[in-house]
């Protein structure tokens, strides 16, 4: 009887359940709004790299942190540089991953310090075609590849290896897939599971798991990596061995299947692009060209400012941007400076050309090659005393530097001579030679006669007037017998500075320059 009152109740209360039942499966469970994109800079890794780079990618790390990036996307295009340069750079990525997320694009290529760089990120992506691998330090001897085995192979591969496996150790790619980018005697293969599982494997790995079910991966080659090779990938096989997340054909793709937001692009500027192009053989070539007149103009006749002018800069130049790149340091410019002060003691002090100009000409040509060659790093064997350059890339770079120098100078030989035959008519540089007299004389002849007479005049004991500032170089008027009139000839202060409108008295001749003091 309870139960038949109270049914009326029993039925609206299982109306209520099952009303309620279906609401909820119309409505489903609440929606989960998408995720905000993560904020990410993109810094650009390209061309060559050095000391100038590493400082410069140091800098742009710190500002996409002030800037508030979650991410920072590396884009490289590099074919590798400087390794102590590269390995300033991983430091500067290992501190950056404490506090972001890092990825490395490789946009082209990113070969031996590219792939360095590559691995000390997080992250791995790849352009369609582009390429990474190949970090080995390759040893030359006379005769061509030295073959380099045991100890000595071990003493010179040994930073590299313990970097790149501390580093896969951090960000999780497989060890000795890192190793067969360094040690060309790796030998790697693919071998599939008995659940799907893949592993990268030594021979004798092999041998023993190959009666446990494993199976030589399918879509791989095999062996990954043999004895005469280093690992280099393309894009397609990176993804297929882990070592990339995907391909992607620009930054914005990557960025929008990573769920990032591009903040910035720290493009290169306008005073690294300026460096970038100072650095270049063919300008360095130049101004070798340029300094090398300028030096021999302000030896033989100074005093005239265009040419010390032309010496500064094109030196500041030629020497200040190996510096920034780390290209050059205290040895290369003690070579220079001692070279181009023996150069000058042998012009202004010893008589003739001898052991003291030779020496100056070796130390300036060997301080000049060696600006265009990077340091070896820790890439050479500890205790080598050699003093021969070991790398390649150290033997490239001396032989490119003495190419491009000898040249140079060469050029500069030729241009002179080419100069002192038709300066007289080459608009502007005429104004350097002087060719006219005080007064109404007229304009003196360069005739047989003449040449006699201007070996011996002005004599010494001849006294006459600065007309310019001598430093120690300038000019001076003396009388001249043959005119009966006063000229002007470039002289030398053998006492230093002279101030326009002191008496001068000529001490003597040295060759083609009077050597003269002030009264």
């Amino acid at each position: 009887m309870v139960l038949v009152k109270n049914l009326p109740l029993l039925i609206v209360l299982l109306v209520a359940v099952f009303a309620a039942g279906l609401v909820a499966q119309t409505t489903g469970p609440a929606a989960v709004a998408p995720a905000e994109p993560s904020p990410a800079v993109v810094i650009p890794v390209e061309g060559e790299i050095n000391d100038f780079t590493a400082a410069t990618f140091k800098r742009r790390v710190a500002a996409a942190e002030a800037a508030g990036a979650k991410t920072i996307i590396l884009r490289l295009d590099t074919p590798g540089g400087v390794v102590g340069s590269a390995m300033d750079m991983v430091e500067t990525i290992k501190s950056a991953n404490t506090r972001l997320h890092t990825i490395a694009y490789v946009q082209r290529q990113a070969y031996s310090a590219g792939t360095l760089i590559s691995v000390a990120c997080q992250q791995i992506d790849m352009a369609p075609g582009s390429m990474l691998g190949d970090c080995a330090p390759i040893m030359l001897s006379g005769s061509g590849l030295a073959d380099i085995n045991g100890a000595n192979r071990a003493k010179m591969e040994s930073p590299l290896v313990a970097m790149f496996e501390d580093l896969a150790t951090r960000n999780g790619y497989d060890l000795l897939l890192v190793r067969a980018f360094v040690q060309y005697q790796v030998v790697v293969y693919g071998i599939d599971g008995p659940k799907g599982e893949r592993r990268y494997v030594t021979p004798a790995e092999w041998d023993e798991l190959r009666g446990q079910g494993w199976t030589l991966a399918k879509d791989l080659k095999n062996p990954v990596d043999d004895e005469l090779t280093l690992l280099t990938v393309s894009d397609l096989t990176a993804a297929k061995l882990g070592l990339s997340k995907g391909t992607f054909d620009s930054i914005d793709a990557l960025a929008a299947a990573r769920n990032l937001k591009v903040i910035d692009t720290y493009e290169q500027n306008l005073g690294e692009g300026l460096v970038a192009i100072l650095g270049g053989n063919a300008l360095r070539g130049i101004l070798g060209i340029i300094f090398a007149l300028s030096i021999y103009y302000v030896f033989s006749k100074p005093g005239t400012g265009l040419a010390e002018s032309a010496a500064i800069v094109s030196g500041v130049i030629l020497f200040g941007v190996p510096l920034l790149t780390g290209y050059a340091g205290w040895l290369e410019m003690l070579l220079i400076l001692a070279g181009v002060g023996l150069i000058a003691l042998e012009i202004f002090v010893v008589p003739g050309f001898g052991i003291t100009g030779i020496s100056g000409i070796v130390c300036l040509v060997l301080g000049l090659v060696l600006t265009f060659v990077p340091p070896a790093g820790p890439a050479l064997p500890p205790g080598d005393n050699s003093i021969l350059p070991q790398l390649q890339q150290t033997r490239d770079a001396f032989k490119i530097g003495l190419i491009i120098v000898t040249g140079g100078l060469l050029a500069a030989m030729a241009l002179w001579a080419w100069l002192s035959r038709y300066i007289d008519s080459v608009p502007y540089f005429n104004r350097l030679v002087l060719k006219t007299t005080v007064g109404s004389t007229p304009e003196i002849g360069h005739d047989a006669a003449l040449d006699v007479i201007e070996a011996s005049w002005p004599s010494a004991a001849t006294t006459g007037v600065a007309v310019t500032d001598l430093r120690p170089g300038g000019i001076g008027r003396f009388f001249d017998p043959l005119i009966n009139d006063e000229r002007n000839i470039d002289v030398i202060s053998d006492a230093g500075y002279v101030e326009a409108g002191r008496p001068l008295v000529v001490r003597g001749r040295e060759g083609s320059r009077v050597i003269v003091r002030g009264g």
